[in-house]
């Protein structure tokens, strides 16, 4: 049997920075041993063919790495450190075991389910059961026997909420021992709590209660935000999430998830569009994934030895997923690096005995036993979009609604924009689970499943580990994405934008810019590409561009004006296309529209063609191998010059196969066989498909239906690893002053890169002051599982008069004022806080001594001390202008006076910065006493007279960044805060930047 083979030495496309290269077809002799029943064993040794032109195309850049958990920036702060692959032995674990009987409050026959689950049928060691299991007095006994025989236990599920009880489906909330005992029984193999499908629930039945339903999209967040915490404070905040939609990243935000992963066929999305929101959010946060297929469809279930209805429900062999996609199913999801994977249910049939579905598992464990793993999944491209943007797939189960984005809004022009990039890559995605025919729920690939999804918080080294990003959606923007986006080029990579998000970035990006204005381009406008192709296009906004000289016009409108650009800058380049968003500015159709099972799902705004082509042929440049038009393929890395291949034929027919290299010449190649058995088992093809020929396998064609997995290795490797470059290390003592908020939480969540940049926060008294006891006790969970250091600032409220006085000259307002801060210090204590801010203030202006008045300030600050020394809490002292200390001289007085271990000073570098060379004198000898830095600038009025300490550094001392470093080195370990008022959060970044370049970490 002769095997046919395509080699290419470099990109089957590649614009014109290089010539297409064809290197020859290579005719491989295969030798067949047939070694019974589905185990074909394919080789291979590939003719020298034609040589490749060195130097002609530039290496394909990829990032040969796993994600480690450990080294995520993240990792110590996160309230649950997640698994890494050690904890797994560095190998796919397969899931089972779906429940157990509890009757009298017991779990009955554990040890036997246990056995037959684990070893008599090796069906896997992941236990998965639902949540009766956590009531039931015996529980501690399941959690010894699953550690002793070396088990894991996952995802424990059932809970719904708003259910109270009277069912099996109600909300509940265990027992915090319960925890406790499977903590300490199980250490790490405990893998948490489940947030089952919650994030369709949500959106299905509770974004619309919310009021107004057509909040702001950061508003939407908050809604999902508050929903999901409240959920997992009550199932004890250590979780695993099983996606129904694609919120996983927002999930992961929190801290509190073990792993991510999602619940593939039934009435569920894309399984590919999934799993490249799964995998971004999973690098972005540091936490593996895992994978899962259902058993079930939109209008029933499988099952082996029982059929029948249940409600409007049909169970039965031919009923629910088919064989043939569960198992393609299950090889992508072990190809995309999951974890663990494994079947919902179905294993056995009614009789108890073995059932197909069980087959497929079973068989999938042995041969990742034997044949190891099958190396690390590429994806070189990233598709990103806003934090805030709320986007979901345009269609799904649980809403008859379509293109919605947080579940309550409508798409905007950017989110058209992501449905059809993602659309290219998996074409039909829309399709799932709306077809009888199974359509949809894998889709070919025609530049290989190599995507990731990210949202704009993804921080810039993971944006470096991506050879092409995409930017859909619509920005927030600002100037921290900007100069992550420049410098993403700078670095290597390849990065797509439209006009309408380079508008939100401040200064434009290397060098481009648009118009002010968008402008209309009317109907029937010609768009040359490439000065080939000329698309006429339906009416869009566009913007105009403005480049440098030197950059290439990629497109041209009718007028000859640029319509697309590439500019090259550092190792990367840039390609801009005028249009705002790259779709139509009218529908295409003005029906309204509807999704129906059966039918495909109109698209009002698909992308503009010219602006598809462009993509195209950006994606084209990452592509790897090819298997064959129309088939889907996953290509992992095994290591230099060996790759394994993940192919799948999702129609149901027979489809050619062709495996090409765009990476260096195929040397061999050889077929690890997998069972078939399922192939002549009832139930295998949808019911509607029952009888269809399918074709069969063989050296250039792949059955329909069918997956294949084949080890490629090519010499001459063009591809160039991107280097791992361990993430830099979390900020420890970098605090933020947040102003004027209404709460700590939300002012966070405003700042999604919040924990890229700082560790810490102060609040100004009054937040702590105006809020019961009781508020702040619940608002401390949140708080604490960030691992948020909180500082609170009463320098506000000691002025002498209005609010508080430190100096005993008025009895009753005096006793007031130190009873104001003692309960405040108490606040405090509820929040994990323990370092509080304060400052003297002027002397009295009638009948006290200014020696009476140091002598009070003394004895209060001694009583305030002895007062927090209780709550290890540290009070600073601000050295500012205006009120005692006025300098570091009087500073050090003060504090050797009170001779309290817990009195810090706390300089402001505007002060040291007006005349810098006698404080560096005083700060020298305060050098052990300091206790924080309040960083910001001095601003002066028209008659040179300091006025204020809390200008912006980076507008007010640009040319004085050594003198700040010159103070700052001082101490160096003790924390700095960007004490400045801020007119927006480009401001703060400004002087975080300055801060960040000084290095004193």
């Amino acid at each position: 049997m002769s095997f046919q083979l395509s080699n290419t030495g470099g990109y089957n496309h590649f614009s014109r920075h290089c010539m297409k290269i064809y290197v020859n077809f290579v005719a491989v002799v295969i030798l067949v041993a047939a070694i019974g029943w589905g185990n074909r064993g394919y080789s291979a040794e590939a003719s020298s063919g034609s040589a490749l032109n060195d130097g002609v195309c530039p290496p394909v850049r990829i990032f040969p790495h796993l994600t480690n958990p450990k080294v995520h920036p993240d990792y110590e702060r996160r309230h649950v450190q997640p698994p890494d692959w050690e904890t797994f032995g560095n190998r796919t674990r397969f899931t089972t075991l779906r429940g157990f009987g509890v009757q009298d409050g017991k779990i009955v026959n554990f040890e036997d389910e246990l056995e037959k689950y684990t070893q008599t049928y090796e069906l896997g060691d992941v236990i998965w059961p639902s949540y009766p299991i956590l009531f039931a007095d015996n529980l501690d006994e399941l959690a010894t026997e699953i550690k002793r025989r070396e088990l894991f236990l996952f995802d424990i599920w059932g809970y719904v909420p708003g259910s109270g009880p009277g069912g099996y489906w109600q909300q509940f909330q265990p027992d915090p021992a319960v925890f406790q005992v499977l903590e300490e029984q199980l250490g790490p193999r405990w893998l948490g709590m489940d947030v089952g499908e919650q994030d369709g629930r949500y959106v299905g039945g509770y974004a619309s209660q919310m009021t107004p339903q057509a909040a702001d999209r950061f508003e939407q967040y908050l809604n999902l935000q508050r929903h999901f915490q409240l959920m997992c404070d009550e199932l004890g905040n250590k979780m695993s999430t099983l996606l129904s939609l694609n919120f996983g990243h927002h999930f992961l935000k929190e801290g509190v998830y073990t792993l991510i992963g999602a619940e593939t066929a039934q009435g569920l999305p894309n399984a590919q569009v999934y799993y490249s929101f799964i995998r971004g959010a999973g690098k972005q946060y540091g936490v593996l994934w895992f994978g899962n297929a259902s058993i079930f469809n939109r209008w029933g279930w499988k099952t082996y030895g029982s059929e029948g209805k249940n409600g409007g429900y049909q169970h039965g062999p031919t009923k629910g997923t088919s064989l043939s996609l569960l198992k393609r199913l299950l090889y992508m999801q072990m190809f995309s690096n999951c974890v663990t994977i494994g079947f919902e249910n179905g294993w056995f049939d009614a009789q108890g005995e073995f059932s197909p579905i069980g087959v497929i598992q079973r068989e999938a464990k042995k041969w990742v036993a034997k044949n190891g793993q099958p190396g690390v999944m590429l994806t070189p491209v990233a598709v990103m979009t806003d934090f805030y943007s709320g986007w979901s797939f345009p269609r799904h189960l649980y809403t008859g609604n379509v293109y919605r984005v947080w579940g309550n809004l409508p798409y905007g022009a950017g989110d058209y924009l992501t449905d059809g990039v993602l659309d290219m890559i998996y074409p039909g995605y829309q399709d799932a689970s709306y077809f009888k025919d199974e359509r949809g729920f894998l889709t070919p690939t025609p530049y290989g499943d190599a995507v990731d999804c990210l949202l704009t918080d993804a921080p810039g080294w993971l944006l470096d580990r991506y050879a092409l990003l995409i930017v859909t959606g619509e920005l927030e923007g600002g100037a921290e994405l900007r100069d992550k986006l420049q410098n993403y080029i700078e670095q290597g990579g390849t990065l797509f934008l439209t006009a309408g998000n380079l508008c939100k970035l401040p200064g434009g990006l290397a060098d481009v810019h648009v118009g002010d204005e968008s402008l209309l381009c009317p109907d029937g406008t010609g768009i040359e590409l490439n000065n080939s192709s000329t698309f006429s296009e339906s009416a869009f906004e566009y913007r105009e561009l403005s480049f440098p000289s030197d950059a290439h016009i990629l497109a041209r409108r009718g007028n000859d004006s640029p319509a697309a650009i590439e500019v090259s800058v550092g190792k990367g380049r840039l390609i801009v296309t005028a249009s705002c968003f790259g779709v139509g500015a009218k529908p295409e159709t003005q029906e309204k529209i509807k999704s129906e099972v059966e039918k495909a799902l109109p698209k009002p705004y698909p992308l503009l063609q010219h602006v598809q082509a462009l993509i195209d042929d950006l994606l084209q440049e990452q592509v790897l191998f090819e298997a064959g038009e129309d088939l889907g393929w996953v290509t992992c890395r095994k290591g230099p010059g060996e790759y394994w291949l993940c192919i799948a034929n999702n129609a149901y027919e027979q489809k050619a196969l062709n495996i090409t290299s765009h990476c260096g010449r195929i040397a061999s190649i050889e077929e690890f066989p997998l069972d078939r058995s399922e192939v002549d088992a009832v139930g295998y093809l949808p019911e509607t498909l029952e009888g269809t020929e399918l074709g069969t396998n063989d050296s250039s064609h792949i059955a329909g239906g069918d997956v294949r997995i084949f080890r490629v290795c090519v010499e001459q490797e063009r591809t160039e690893s991107i280097a791992y470059n361990t993430p830099p290390p979390g900020p420890k003592g970098r605090v933020l002053n947040l102003r004027k908020i209404n709460s700590i939480k939300e002012a966070i969540l405003r700042r999604p890169t919040f924990f890229e940049h700082f560790d810490s926060v102060v609040v100004d008294w009054s937040y702590l002051h105006n809020r019961e006891r009781s508020v702040l006790e619940q608002e401390s969970g949140w708080i604490n599982r960030q691992g948020l250091n909180i500082f609170v600032d009463v320098s506000s409220g000691i002025n002498l008069y209005p609010d508080l006085r430190l100096v005993n000259n008025m009895e009753e307002s005096y006793k007031a004022s130190i009873d104001t801060i003692r309960v405040l210090i108490d606040k405090m204590d509820v929040l994990g806080a323990h370092d509080l801010i304060l400052t003297l203030h002027r002397q009295p202006e009638n009948n006290i001594t200014w020696e009476d008045t140091k002598e009070s300030f003394i004895n209060s600050l001694k009583e305030l001390c002895v007062y927090a020394q209780q709550y290890d809490i540290t009070l600073h002292l601000r050295v500012s202008p205006g009120k005692p200390p006025r300098n570091i001289s009087e500073a050090i007085d003060f504090v050797e006076n009170v001779q309290s271990p817990n009195l810090r000073i706390a300089p402001c570098t505007a002060m040291l910065l007006e005349n810098e060379e006698e404080p560096l004198q005083e700060l020298s000898k305060a050098k052990d006493r300091i206790g924080l830095w309040l960083a910001g600038a001095p601003g002066y009025d028209v008659g040179g007279i300091l006025y204020s300490v809390h200008e912006p550094i980076a507008e007010a001392i640009s040319d004085s960044i050594s003198s700040l470093h010159s103070v700052l080195k001082i101490e160096p370990d003790v924390p700095v805060v960007l004490d400045a008022v801020y007119r927006n959060r480009d401001e703060e970044y400004g002087d975080l930047k300055i801060i960040e370049s000084i290095g004193l970490e």
